[in-house]
């Protein structure tokens, strides 16, 4: 009776301990698994690195396909990776390569026979994933071994097809540029996707972009961008799609550039570290189809141009423009964004048949906290602009709906100023002719709050150049607090801006943020 209770125990303590065991041990750890991970089977055992790899100084055997006369590596049978949704799993190591003299020259002289030992069900290692993403089938998954079990992969990656980048293990892989090219070029068939998942990318090059999406769909989830004095950390081409969630973009210049392309931006972080001057701006014309315009440079956090998708919960600490924006044919939509301490936080301008919508967002310490170019077709609802040293929202002749905002704090809450006005002093580089003009509608400024401004809560000013210029709009139903200066200033309203129904407190607002 002892003898089968004895054994009855030590089954169950094994039963015990296998169910206690993390099925996860070896997958990725994010805020939550990635896709990669979750098409993994947990029960499934995932193969541990061979320990005979030359990285760990030890003996290494001759791989297969190694050729004593040009001395270097293809690359050689690893452990069998589970294959995903039906397509094979590829192991990349940048670590120490398996002969001391090995060159790391991962890009030339392809030898015979490489590929046909690449087969269905046949998992192989590689030491650098530009040979992975080459040898690499359609809508394959290529894993990349983190630094501390692996190395930092220094090479530029060139993507032509449908894959799946993910870490291997715990941690976060790297991939970082040499000097003076991209960390990763993605040039996929229209309608296919490039998946990056819980990747780090560095680059130091003011050459070219981080990641530059010529064309085809890249989603990069989880993953961290420090670009810090390159050019964009992500320069999206025409016909390019970028969908960014819940990833980190750390840069001393400029974050996401897109020209004619669609954008889908969900939780991501820009930290644009000091002003590095002001942001040079070449638009070419506005209605975007010069395609030798479109030159940006300077310290921008989002430059979208004549672009169509949404940006969603994007925090952005910053930069000389915090969000640059014209839309696309199909409009861009700014949802709950937080723009921190920018010179300008959002500049609208004309674009092609969309219209740009800014709601639920806030600014925060801005010298100027919106401003409407000519032309630009836009709605800006339910936004917070606090704190700004200049003016909350300047509209200049444009056709723009701003309704139920609080601006607090600025020398001007609200400037309504003829089209001829701009741009303004501190766009001195701005090229874009023709802008196009206004409809002569006016913007219309209803149910805002606008308080604690210095000079003027709002200010209708057509003058320009000597002259006074031709205004329109309305301004109807605000709410207004002035302790000093003036509610509205309209002494420059000669084509009168219709101004009704306005409510002003000769007092201070009590904001508490």
């Amino acid at each position: 009776m002892m003898k089968r209770l004895l054994a009855f125990g030590l089954f169950a303590a094994c039963l015990t301990a296998s169910a206690s065991a993390d099925p996860y041990d070896h997958l990725p750890s994010y805020g939550y698994p990635s896709e990669a991970a979750q098409q993994l089977n947990p029960y499934d055992a995932v193969p541990e690195i061979d320990p005979r790899w030359c990285r760990f100084g030890g003996y290494c055997p001759r791989p297969t396909g190694y050729h004593e006369d040009h001395r270097r590596i293809e690359h050689h049978e690893g452990p069998r990776l589970p294959g995903m949704l039906g397509h094979e799993t590829l192991l990349v190591d940048c670590g120490k390569a398996w002969h001391e003299d090995y060159d790391g020259d991962r890009h030339e002289g392809h030898h015979e026979g490489r590929h046909e030992e690449h087969h269905e069900g046949h998992r192989t290692v590689f030491f650098s994933i530009d040979e992975a993403a080459e040898a690499a089938s359609p809508n394959a998954t290529i894993l990349i071994i983190p630094p501390g079990e692996g190395m930092t992969c220094v090479e530029s990656v060139h993507i032509h097809k449908p894959l799946t980048l993910a870490t291997y293990g715990s941690g976060r892989a790297v991939i970082q540029a040499p000097q003076g090219k991209p960390c990763l070029t993605a040039h996929i068939p229209l309608g296919d996707s490039l998946i990056i998942d819980g990747i780090k990318f560095i680059a130091r090059s003011r050459e070219t972009p981080c990641v530059a999406v010529e064309a085809g769909h890249v989603t990069m989830r989880n993953s961290q961008v420090d670009s810090r004095g390159a050019d964009w950390a992500f320069d999206v081409k025409e016909s390019g799609e970028l969908t960014l969630e819940q990833s980190k973009i750390e840069t001393d210049f400029s974050g996401v550039h897109a020209r004619r392309a669609t954008v889908e931006l969900k939780n991501v972080d820009i930290d644009i570290a000091g002003r590095n001057g002001a942001a040079f701006l070449n638009l070419g014309r506005t209605d975007c189809l010069d395609r030798d315009g479109g030159t940006i440079h300077g310290s921008v956090g989002l430059a979208l141009e004549c672009s169509e998708g949404s940006v969603e919960g994007t925090n952005i600490i910053g930069a000389s423009i915090g969000i640059l924006a014209s839309s696309g044919t199909r409009g861009l939509r700014l949802t709950d964004v937080k723009l921190t301490k920018p010179d300008t936080g959002i500049l609208l301008l004309p674009g092609q048949l969309g219209m740009v919508t800014v709601e639920r967002s806030t600014i925060t310490k801005a010298r100027d906290g919106i401003i409407v170019a000519p032309g630009a077709e836009s709605q800006i609802t339910g936004t917070v602009i606090s704190d700004s040293r200049e003016t909350g929202i300047t509209t200049f002749g444009a056709g723009a709906l701003i309704s139920s905002n609080k601006i607090v704090g600025a020398e001007d809450g609200i400037r309504m100023l003829a089209s001829q006005a701009f741009p303004p002093p501190m766009f001195a580089d701005f090229a874009a002719i023709p802008i196009i003009d206004s409809d002569g509608g006016g913007p219309v400024v209803e149910n805002n709050l606008i308080a604690n401004a210095h000079r003027a809560g709002v200010r209708i000013d057509g003058r320009f150049g000597g002259a006074q210029h031709h205004l329109n709009g309305k301004l109807m139903g605000n709410t207004i607090y002035a302790e000093h200066g003036q509610c509205i200033d309209d002494d420059f309203n000669d084509d009168p801006v219709r101004v009704k129904a306005n409510t002003c407190n000769r007092d201070r607002f009590n904001w508490l943020f």
